[in-house]
């Protein structure tokens, strides 16, 4: 299991993301097939909660499609339309929709998902601006 290169502090910017995203090349080598711009803005459970661009949000909408439609829907939790995020709760957790506006031109993000920061290095692609 890797570990955090840093940790920022709230308010800081640094680049997250989250053990499903993590493969290994080569044994002993981390990688992440995506990152994401993200500025803390808290914490919940012990998770980082951040706020990311509209860049940032349409990629991390369009991940969750990408492994809904490998591991056959169950992901297809997240949407984005190009303004408003939509967040479904599966069945199995309560159900329900919680729909994300932007404040300033950022989403905030962090569904109690293990976000982590990442040295940017390590990440394929990089998604957004602090």
């Amino acid at each position: 299991m890797p570990t955090r290169e840093h940790q920022p502090a709230q308010g800081q910017a640094a680049v997250f993301s989250g053990p499903w995203l993590r493969y290994q090349p080569v044994p002993g080598v981390h990688r992440y097939h995506h990152g994401y711009v993200g500025t803390v803005t808290g914490f919940w459970n012990g998770a980082y909660e951040i706020t990311v661009d509209t860049e940032a949000v349409a990629a991390l909408a369009e991940t969750f499609h990408a492994m809904a439609d490998y591991v056959g829907g169950d992901w297809r939790t997240v949407d984005f339309d190009g303004r408003f995020l939509t967040v479904a709760r599966p069945l199995s957790l309560g159900g329900g929709v919680h729909r994300v506006t932007p404040v300033d031109g950022r989403y905030r993000i962090g569904w109690g998902l293990p976000w982590q920061p990442v040295d940017l290095r390590r990440c394929d692609q990089v998604f957004g601006r602090s």
